[in-house]
């Protein structure tokens, strides 16, 4: 959290009635400061980020302690997660013209219910000086903040403190905050009731009025008023008045606050401590993050012991979305060393260093390792490209093997039995076909010449060349690092610890970069952001739950667990859409139906529901897609393959030749229809491809239905090809070309969520 300096004079005309340090308050209803712990605990719960503070105070009193102004008290306080620290100390009179020390302990916890209810509960332990006894007084509130400029909350304070001196007299307290222009504007009114008449103590019962307002009329400078009365049977008597004055600079903060009672008797109040990162009056735009990118982040955090934890792939997509608007950022520096991004990730990081350099804030890409086609494709949107002097580029265009196994089957005596719908669909040829159908092959030259046209177009408008020049480079790789430099496909050379100095020198005066990932994130305690579910199927298709993968397998999404987190997106009320990131080649039918329905179930409670296609969104990838209100999906995404194919392997002969012999004792025309040993007859061949066609023609309705298509235009696209982003969109399997933050807007726009309020990613 950023420091700030609080200097304030305070000053009450009452006696000091209770053991909880006198911070400056914005009110019972609207504090969210670092003096929360000792205004209302409650509250605690809308603020997760770390706070800390140290306050020392001089109270004005009628009999000083040897020559002071008065009682004098310091305290400090340290909260983070919705819990609450804090240690005070109250010097004060003895009456014999000495002094005695107090010492108080707190401790506050809160929990956050639904509805934006808050319930707070703090435990105060004072450890009296002299022979006085020790005690323990707890503190309660309870707050409501339904709407981000309405809040009411109540406390109620020092309960069960038994002290008969009326330092800690218990009190409850009621408050509502009105925060019509949000922060620029912020009123809270309180009431309060001491408990004076008690026994043991003498005087009367008090009840207490006040207000406090605070104006920001710029960022970084706010203006504070307040006022207090008494109420009572006679009227309304002030007792005090106060100004004040807030001013931020790069995290540092200074108040002025001065307050008179009715006999003109003033205190002085000195906070050090932290506050909401942000605020700063004056902002010079100096500040540059660094991105660095050794491995494409997860998708999604990982939960096990030895999981990876950090930043997922939205979180810096996300981060530097808010860089692009921060006007205290001036650009951005970005490594990459041998990422691993899918096409269409390494497509959504180009689009971001696209919009930084829309916005007039250059980026400078830092290249190291073995840089490839996708390292050079993301870093050819920057406007200064540096490599590793040591380093090589392997610009040299795509490739696909098509490798075909039946050779080898038919030598070992293995005899691939394959069904399939329909002629595009090329999985099973790798075990059926001794070379590519002609089918596969003008698929997949396709497909290729797609995805070389989207490489070879965005490096030539990023470097300012002829795509001709482009299509030269890659025939000619992989380059070393001086010839990359010699032909302009980067700008400069340097080692990791000149970086900073070329990054200067980009930006025109020294600059030192800031670790992205690591720097703060504003946070509303005002306000919950309008939810959007961003739930994941990557991987293989499976039934069941999904897995991580292991050493010898990869990611898996299981049916059951995305049914279950698109349930709960359907049944809670704070989420208001939903988008489904799809980066799966397939998987089962049955598995990819599961999730169709549960999508469609989302959509019948009225929310929205956007796909965002990611490297691979194909076969049952597509399926699973097919219903959703919008997809969303980059030029080189892989779609599609609408079609269907289910096999198995008979190892008969195999065995045989091995000296195996399996013999089969079956009740059933079709019981071994599945044999690893047994191939299929005539009858169970068209058994199996009844099954294939019924899911086929299953798969073709999903499609028409969610893509408003006759069945005629769906056959003419399905048939199980494989289709580059851009050309699904071409034929309507795709309705706009963007990344997952396109798809995010989207849905944002579908649920009716202002532009102006904030959207939570869950």
């Amino acid at each position: 959290m950023t420091s700030m300096l609080f200097l304030a004079a305070l000053a009450h005309g009452q006696p000091f009635p209770t053991h909880h340090p006198p911070v400056p308050s914005a009110g019972i209803a609207s504090e969210n400061g670092p003096g929360t712990l000792w205004v209302n605990p409650a509250n605690l719960a809308y603020d997760p980020d770390f706070r800390y503070a140290l306050f020392m105070t001089e109270l004005p009193a009628n009999e000083p302690i040897a020559g002071s102004l008065g009682p004098t008290s310091v305290a400090a306080t340290v909260g983070i997660g919705g819990a609450s620290l804090g240690l005070s100390n109250l010097l004060r009179p003895d009456g014999e013209g000495g002094a005695r020390s107090d010492w108080t302990a707190g401790y506050a916890t809160s929990i956050a219910l639904p509805e934006r209810i808050a319930f707070g509960l703090a435990l105060n332990w004072t450890f009296a000086d002299g022979e006085d006894p020790n005690y323990l007084a707890y503190d309660a509130g309870l707050s409501w903040r339904p709407l981000p400029w309405f809040g009411v909350s109540g406390v109620a304070q020092n309960v069960g403190s038994p002290d008969p001196l009326g330092l800690a007299v218990p009190k409850s307290g009621a408050g509502i905050a009105l925060r019509p222009f949000g922060r620029a504007a912020v009123l809270g009114l309180d009431y309060a009731h001491y408990f004076y008449a008690q026994p043991g103590v003498s005087g009367a019962d008090e009840d207490h009025l006040s207000a406090v307002l605070r104006l920001r009329p710029v960022e970084g400078l706010y203006l504070r008023a307040n006022t207090e009365a008494l109420a009572d049977l006679d009227g309304i008597t002030p007792l005090s008045v106060g100004l004040g004055l807030e001013v931020y600079l790069d995290g540092f903060g200074v108040l002025v606050h001065g307050s008179h009672d009715l006999v003109d008797l003033v205190g002085e109040t000195v906070m050090v401590g932290s506050d909401e990162p942000g605020e700063s009056l004056i902002r010079d735009g100096r500040r540059v993050p660094a991105l660095e990118l050794d491995q494409a982040p997860p998708y999604q955090r990982g939960r096990g012991l030895f999981s990876e934890s950090g930043p997922t792939w939205l979180d810096v997509l996300e981060r530097l979305r808010r860089s692009e608007d921060d006007d205290e950022v001036r650009g951005i520096a970005i490594e990459l060393d041998g990422v691993g991004l899918s096409s269409a990730r390494a497509r959504e990081l180009r689009e971001r260093i696209v919009a930084f350099e829309a916005a007039g804030k250059p980026v400078l890409v830092y290249l190291t390792g073995a840089p490839g086609n996708l390292d050079v494709y993301v870093a050819s949107a920057a406007s200064r490209i540096v490599l590793h002097p040591a380093a090589d580029v392997d610009l040299t265009g795509l490739s696909v093997e098509l490798q075909h196994l039946r050779g080898l089957l038919d030598k070992v005596g293995v005899q691939p039995q394959y069904v399939k719908r329909a002629e595009y669909k090329s999985a099973p040829e790798s075990f059926t076909e001794t070379e590519p159908t002609p089918a596969n092959l003008e698929m997949t030259n396709a497909l290729v010449d797609d995805l070389f046209a989207e490489l070879v177009r965005s490096i030539a408008q990023g470097r300012h060349v002829d795509e001709t020049e482009v299509r030269g480079w890659i025939d000619a790789g992989p380059h070393d690092a001086d010839h990359a430099l010699e032909i302009g496909l980067v700008d400069e050379l340097a080692y990791p610890d000149e970086v900073e100095r070329k990054l200067s020198d980009l930006h025109g005066q020294q600059v030192h970069p800031e670790d992205l990932l690591q720097q703060p994130q504003p946070h509303s305690p005002w306000e919950d952001p309008q939810q959007i579910a961003v739930i994941y199927v990557e991987g293989g298709i499976v039934s069941g739950r999904s897995s991580p993968g292991g050493l010898f397998s990869g990611r898996t999404t299981g049916s059951d667990s995305v049914v279950k987190a698109l349930a709960r997106a359907r049944q809670d009320q704070q989420i208001r859409a939903v988008v489904l990131r799809v980066d799966s080649p397939g998987g089962s039918s049955f598995a990819s139906d599961e999730i169709w329905r549960a999508v469609e179930r989302v959509q019948e409670k009225g929310k929205p529901v956007v796909v965002s296609m990611g490297g691979v969104a194909a076969s049952g990838g597509y399926y699973v897609s097919a219903g959703a209100d919008a997809i969303w999906a980059e030029p080189n995404t892989i779609t599609g393959s609408i079609g269907v194919f289910s096999g198995k392997f008979a190892t008969r002969e195999l065995q045989e030749r091995l000296g195996v012999n399996t013999v089969s004792v079956t009740r059933g025309r079709n019981a071994d229809l599945y044999s690893g040993t047994r191939p299929w007859d005539d009858v169970q061949r068209a058994k199996m491809q009844s099954l294939v066609d019924h899911t086929y023609e299953q798969f073709k309705s999903r499609v028409a239905e969610g893509r408003h298509l006759t069945p005629e235009e769906v056959e003419r696209i399905a048939r199980g090809r494989v289709w580059s982003g851009e050309d699904a969109k071409e034929v309507k399997l795709v309705d706009e070309l963007g990344g997952m933050q396109d798809a995010i807007a989207d849905a944002r726009k579908r649920a009716g969520i202002p532009a102006r309020r904030k959207v939570g990613l869950v």
